[in-house]
């Protein structure tokens, strides 16, 4: 009985392996926490024995609760004028009706979560949106409700930066009438949104806060019409030539109407981002890389660009990885692109992750390559991303000599099959994976198929050791012959 005792405390007090995902955000949690100085009861992952704070299992739920109660003391600490929910009922249906399965938005990538005040009791209510800062959450959305329920008040920050920079104010149904920014962060405000009937309808913009409004843009049906203001007939003439593709003269407008607006304000605005956006679309397209790289320098340089950078910085990721060759320097930037998508969509991108993963195995980095794809989730992805997640997975667990998970991989891009060109190399390294695991009839098999269509891989094969049976085979033997005949034959 004491022996059936012992076993059962042993199994109550192992901790058992969970979704690696999932304690990441965990570990967030309990940083997050440290961060906002709350007292921290949660069970700790990996203590043994028999105390009572360690969890024998560890579900979605967990982290569900988890997140619960931190927004329970958060409020408690940060927000004490208003209630949370303290009984049992309140708690349940909080936890049902408005906090949900927050674990599955984290493993689908999403990256952020809400906390809510006390509801159900006609007081005013309170939303506060949470997103992933590197390690730890953090505030960047308050949505107000009044006792009726109605939002009143939306306060952001938009760039991120842990300053409230946009404010939002309500009609009683619901919709905008009035958007107030500081997007200088200088501590004024500079842009004004004006709405009607939920449409906006005007921006007016103060960008050096002089007092003079040197741009006004009209909408209708939330677009843009037309804008009025220093430099706004120079980008009217470039956009014009852009819709007849006169590449060229558009881009000597764009220049001088950014040359206008810098002699207005000379700090850097989003509008400053929005023309050098447009000058260094232009440039790539046209493959003026020596220009596009200065203008890439310029748009970096201003600080408010980073909250408008994505196309910019995918351009540049792009150009560094495709165009350059250069890996190092794709990767360091893909990793920033990353960084603001995440901010700015609050979850992750499969492309730019993707990207990111085929830079390090181009670096030689197939650890680093294969933590990027970690938090990919191929139930999710369409089959031509699917088919780059098991291609680069199964291609950086070859670089590390991991030749069953390889194989397992690899074979499932071939699988899927995506664009013929890749299928040589993905029978090549299927072949790879196949005489390193001694499955030498299936490695003959993977190598014909990829010489069938790309004699050229012959090279690689004769100097690589794994593939030494192939090569002394008749078969492989035949190769070489052919491969050195397809060479004289070349010149």
């Amino acid at each position: 009985m004491f022996r059936t005792f012992l076993v059962f405390s042993f199994l109550l007090t192992y901790p058992l392996k969970a979704n690696p995902v999932l304690e990441e955000y965990w570990e967030s949690l309990q940083k997050t926490k440290e961060k906002f100085e709350l007292d921290d009861y949660s069970p700790k992952r990996f203590q043994f024995g028999f105390d009572s704070n360690a969890p024998a299992l560890f579900y979605k739920e967990s982290i569900n609760h988890e997140v619960f109660w931190f927004c329970q003391k958060y409020i408690a600490k940060y927000h004490s004028n208003l209630p949370y929910p303290r009984f049992k009922e309140n708690i349940r249906s909080h936890l049902t009706d408005l906090y949900g399965d927050i674990s599955q938005n984290f493993l689908s990538g999403k990256t952020n979560f809400t906390c809510y005040t006390g509801w159900k009791n006609g007081s005013s209510l309170l939303k506060i949106h949470f997103f992933l800062n590197e390690d730890t959450f953090f505030p960047f959305r308050y949505d107000h409700y009044n006792q009726n329920g109605q939002l009143f008040l939306t306060e952001e920050d938009e760039t991120k930066n842990g300053k409230k920079d946009s404010f939002t104010y309500y009609t009683s149904t619901g919709c905008p009438k009035e958007i107030t920014k500081d997007k200088n962060d200088f501590g004024g405000i500079d842009e004004w949104w004006y709405y009607q009937n939920c449409k906006l309808v005007r921006i007016e913009y103060d960008a050096n806060e002089n007092g003079f409004k040197e741009r006004i843009c009209y909408y209708e049906n939330n677009k843009e019409l037309y804008c009025e203001g220093v430099g706004e007939k120079e980008e009217r003439e470039a956009t014009l030539l852009e819709s007849q593709e006169k590449w060229k003269e558009a881009l000597k407008f764009y220049r001088k109407s950014l040359i206008e607006y810098k002699k207005e304000v000379s700090n850097g605005t989003l509008r400053t981002c929005s023309l050098l956006k447009k000058i260094a679309n232009i440039e790539y397209n046209e493959k003026e890389f020596s220009s596009f790289t200065k203008t890439l320098d310029e748009f970096f340089s201003y600080r408010v660009c980073e909250s408008d950078s994505l196309d910019v910085l995918l351009y540049k990721s792009y150009y560094y990885l495709y165009v350059l060759n250069d890996y190092n320097s794709a990767k360091e930037s893909y990793k920033k692109t990353a960084e603001i998508y995440r901010k700015v969509h609050g979850e992750i991108s499969p492309e730019i992750s993707l990207n990111l993963a085929y830079a390090y195995l181009m670096a030689k980095e197939p650890k680093a390559c294969l933590t990027s794809l970690e938090k990919l989730n191929y139930r999710r992805l369409m089959p031509y991303p699917r088919f780059f997640l098991f291609y680069y997975r199964g291609s950086c667990e070859l670089s590390l000599g991991s030749f069953e998970e390889s194989y397992t991989n690899l074979k499932r891009a071939q699988i899927l099959g995506g664009e013929k060109v890749f299928l040589p190399i993905v029978y090549y390294k299927l072949a790879r994976a196949s005489y390193a695991t001694k499955r030498e009839s299936e490695g003959k098999l993977w190598a014909e198929q990829a010489l069938y269509i790309d004699l050229e891989l012959f090279q690689k094969m004769e100097s690589d050791p794994i593939f030494t049976p192939f090569i002394e085979s008749l078969n492989g033997k035949s190769y070489k012959t052919k491969y050195y005949l397809n060479k004289v034959k070349k010149p």
